[in-house]
């Protein structure tokens, strides 16, 4: 990951040494530092910053928020730093490594890298490098991480195979509401190749699940629609999907390769492979 060492002490001049902070007190210093950025750049008060902190059921009166920006307090709790990061609206990673504001940060003691792949260790993204390292437990670690992330594309895979198929339908006039395989209006050429695509869709997604559920994590939430054809839920009525299930910021993009998006995913258990597939 690139990472550099970093002294605990500094000389100042002669034969006199200044000491720096200790690795836990930079840290709340940096913290510190970019509570203090974002509450400026959101335009806002300490006294409204910590108005907000109140009306989000965590307050921290402005004289913690003034302590803490002018370097008066070593220390801040991980309820001080989920609550500020809300307060300003700002994602609680970029308070810890201010990503796009300096080169490097000491993640741990004597330990610096980026702030990006410091971004990455905390998201269980990136694989740290510091003393002691086990990657076989990190990547235990992280299963819980790897299964939702890819259950989530095997969602807007599905998602996106089905907006293909209503687009579809749309230009050719068809009506379509719930959509089956078995419709006979589907099973001709590129619109019933989606349509079998879809199923397929529905299989990985249920084996998949299944694979969470095994490993005794719960199972994530699905949209009303895909719930339905996992036979998760039932169907109240004719069952219709709107447009409000499909997230719409993310276009219309090709449906995802799954035998890509198993391949991308990095093994758990090295004896154990069927397992790692997933």
């Amino acid at each position: 990951m690139g990472y550099m060492t970093s002294s605990t002490e500094t000389p100042d001049s002669g034969d006199a040494q200044r000491v720096e902070p200790g690795w836990s007190t930079a840290l709340a210093r940096r913290v510190a530092g970019e509570v203090r950025y974002w509450r400026e750049k959101r335009g806002i008060s300490a006294v409204q910053l910590a108005k907000r902190t109140a009306e989000l059921g965590f307050h921290l009166p402005r004289s913690v928020i003034a302590n803490l920006e002018n370097n008066r307090r070593a220390t801040v709790s991980v309820a001080e730093l989920l609550v500020l990061a809300a307060a300003l609206d700002v994602p609680p990673v970029l308070l810890v490594v201010p990503v796009g504001r300096t080169s490097a940060v000491e993640v741990l003691p004597d330990t610096s890298t980026s702030p990006w792949r410091a971004r990455g260790w905390i998201h269980g993204a990136t694989e740290p490098e510091y003393s002691g390292f086990s990657a076989a437990a990190w990547q235990l670690g992280r299963r819980a991480i790897v299964l939702y992330d890819v259950h989530r594309y095997l969602v807007r895979e599905h998602q996106q195979i089905e907006r293909r198929i209503r687009q579809m339908a749309d230009q050719e006039h068809l009506v379509v509401g719930e959509i089956v395989a078995d419709d006979l209006r589907f099973g001709r050429g590129a619109l019933g190749d989606f349509v079998t695509e879809l199923t397929y869709s529905v299989d990985r997604l249920r084996a998949h699940r299944n694979l969470i559920k095994a490993e005794g994590f719960e199972l994530p939430e699905l949209p009303p629609g895909i719930a339905v054809a996992l036979k998760e839920i039932a169907p109240s009525g004719r069952h219709r999907r709107g447009s409000d299930d499909i997230e719409a910021s993310e276009g219309l993009l090709a449906p995802i390769v799954y035998e890509q998006l198993r391949a991308s995913v990095p093994p758990i258990v090295e004896d154990d492979d069927n397992r790692d597939r997933h």
